[in-house]
């Protein structure tokens, strides 16, 4: 088992047990109707009731991680002419880490993707707290984009500039 088999996993589903755990919480601790937009003066204008808030973030949740799943069991199904397109040929030799390769950089997805969405909802709730002094929140959307950035060039990265481990028999 690769490093990187583990913590594409590890990451995945300890990101779903950690939304789950902040989306209930989150649910718990909103008021209702729960601010979902904010104008310049940090003051909510647009509200929503907390069940459609919570509704909203499961399925979108559970929809993505369904979608990759999906995705991930097309690609374990495509033949090897598939990859012809790969520039680095020696990836073609080995198929089979190929495919894992693929399958590992697809599951890291859905751990950013269920990281960021539990970021918003401390977020969120952290803005409907009347508590709450801190309205600028605008570092989670350079936090996203670098987490997606670094999630997309991985792949290109690793197979234009490594090779497959040979394994000796």
């Amino acid at each position: 088992m690769s490093i990187e088999f583990f913590i594409s996993r590890v990451w995945r589903y300890a990101s779903i047990l950690a939304f789950v755990i902040v989306l209930l919480f989150t649910y718990r601790g909103l008021p209702d109707p729960t601010a979902v937009h904010f104008g310049p003066d940090g003051r909510g204008d647009g509200f929503l009731p907390k069940n459609q808030v919570f509704y909203l973030f499961g399925s979108i949740m559970f929809g993505l991680n369904i979608l990759i799943v999906l995705l991930i069991n097309t690609v374990k199904k495509l033949p090897k002419s598939a990859f012809n397109w790969i520039p680095n040929k020696i990836w073609l030799e080995d198929y089979k880490q190929l495919q894992t390769a693929i399958i590992n950089w697809l599951n890291f997805l859905p751990a950013i993707i269920n990281t960021f969405l539990l970021l918003i909802l401390r977020a969120l709730l952290a803005l409907n707290d009347e508590r709450s002094f801190n309205t600028d929140y605008t570092y989670l959307l350079v936090i996203g984009a670098v987490l997606f950035l670094a999630w997309l060039f991985y792949l290109p990265i690793k197979l234009l500039y490594t090779k497959p481990k040979i394994e000796e028999e």
